[in-house]
């Protein structure tokens, strides 16, 4: 029986030297930055890292800076005292405290501001961290996992992240390989992801059928083990009766069939009546976006993903339609 958990199950190759890599970085105290496309299972991997390592007694801290206002993250991270600024009613611990003793991951590391860039650097170089409003400054161990999903080589080279704080993060970056480099890892993973399914939405746990799996196979999958796991969900939860849906039945072609029509049905359905009373492009965008805002709580990282769009994408529509960045048409979510 295999010792990991979804996304990480699979004979594959590629998985297998992930998971060799990912140990023996587990095995020492270096920074790590956690690369890969989205939808991979960066932050599964990073906290399959911090379990694997010698701080996995120690506490374990996440933080999603694209889901964070950028004049948060400094407060965030780092923590304030009582009136260090305007609604600072109370002092209030970092992140990095938060995290002493154990591992602070840092998610989506690519879209930290430029000034707060110097201050995480300055804070790796001294193991120190400086509330806002604070005299002194104290002292942290913590170790720091980082994620990204844009190459950081790139954003270094346009000057859009500093080059010394990418060689701090990165004293050991690991790539989780994408879905389409693990062809053989289809039919084991997508039996526990469909398990997993079953016992968070209580229907019937199903097994693929060898039809299915070639299906599997033959898709490229763009959105990774994220977009493997919502296909199958809707398979199990939409496919009607009589097509192998009973208890125990494997998911075959026929139900990858339906959920391919059922789709196709939904979205002419919905481009017929946009048409009809005269909508746009942009206003039928714009309504999806803003309706995937409030449907996640003002995340706009996860309002992307549900739309289909990158965020930088999501970003650059809503600041075309609010002449600002996506986060002043969006409630603040706070980690």
């Amino acid at each position: 029986m295999s010792p990991y958990q979804p996304p990480f199950v699979g004979p594959s190759e590629a998985l297998r030297s992930f998971l060799e890599e990912l140990e023996q970085a587990a095995a020492s105290e270096a920074t790590v930055l956690m690369l890969g496309e989205s939808g991979v299972g960066k932050a599964q991997a990073a906290r399959l890292l911090h379990e694997r390592g010698c701080r996995r007694e120690g506490p374990y801290v996440s933080v999603n800076l694209a889901a964070t206002a950028a004049t948060l993250i400094e407060s965030t991270l780092f923590g304030h005292e009582r009136g260090a600024f305007t609604d600072a009613h109370r002092r209030r611990q970092g992140l990095f405290q938060r995290a002493d003793g154990g591992t602070l991951v840092l998610e989506d590391v690519d879209l930290l501001p430029g000034d707060m860039q110097g201050k995480l650097l300055r804070v790796l170089q001294e193991r120190r961290v400086e509330p806002l409003g604070a005299e002194d400054s104290l002292p942290v161990d913590v170790r720091v996992v980082s994620t990204s999903s844009a190459n950081l080589e790139d954003a270094m080279d346009a000057g859009d992240f500093r080059g010394d704080l990418y060689y701090r993060l990165a004293v050991v970056p690991l790539e989780v390989p994408p879905l389409r480099a693990r062809g053989d890892d289809l039919e084991s993973l997508s039996e526990e992801l469909a398990q997993g399914v079953s016992e968070r939405t209580g229907v019937a746990a199903r097994s693929l059928s060898k039809g299915a799996c070639t299906m599997l196979r033959s898709h490229s999958w763009p959105g990774n083990v994220r977009e493997l796991e919502n296909a199958l969900e809707r398979v199990l939860v939409l496919a009607p009766k009589g097509t192998g849906s009973g208890g125990g039945m494997p998911i075959g072609p026929e139900e990858f069939d339906f959920l391919n029509e059922a789709c196709a049905g939904i979205a002419e359905d919905v481009a017929g009546r946009a048409l009809r009373h005269g909508l746009t492009v942009e206003v039928v965008t714009q309504a999806m976006m803003d309706g995937a805002l409030h449907e996640q709580r003002g995340n706009v990282s996860a309002a992307a993903r549900q739309v289909g769009l990158t965020r930088r994408a999501f970003d650059y529509r809503a600041r075309r339609s609010y002449g600002s960045d996506a986060d002043a048409a969006s409630e603040v979510v706070d980690p």
